[in-house]
């Protein structure tokens, strides 16, 4: 599914250099079969893979607040168009941030990873 997605990509902006941004997903990296690689040489070298840290907290503050989201207005909800979706989303997120915006408080307890998700020795 991701290597179609990334080929309707490539697809729709057939010139000019495309910055993807990802996690260390395996799944994200170019693995045995240099999947990545091959998948940027037919496109021309044209995309650039940029990886976020192994603990990136902005990256999982990001997913708090959608996690929110999706518990408070998307998972319950029935939205007779798309208009009646981008209402209650800016209706939500007006009142987050007048009543409810805060930071989030994130601490790493993992183990230390080098990159790539190997093991530091």
């Amino acid at each position: 599914d991701l290597m179609a997605f990334m080929e309707e990509l490539a697809q729709e902006h057939p010139t000019g250099d495309v910055y993807i941004v990802w996690d260390n997903l395996n799944t994200h990296h170019d693995g045995p079969d240099k999947r990545w690689t091959k998948f940027n040489a037919r496109h021309g070298n044209r995309f650039h893979f940029v990886y976020t840290p192994i603990h990136a907290s902005w990256v999982n503050q990001v997913e708090v607040f959608f996690g929110i989201m999706e518990r408070r207005i998307f998972k319950h909800g029935d939205y007779a168009s798309r208009d009646a979706l981008i209402e209650r989303t800016g209706g939500f997120l007006d009142y987050w941030n007048a009543n409810e915006a805060h930071a989030f408080k994130w601490t790493f307890r993992g183990k230390r990873w080098q990159t790539r998700g190997r093991r530091a020795a």
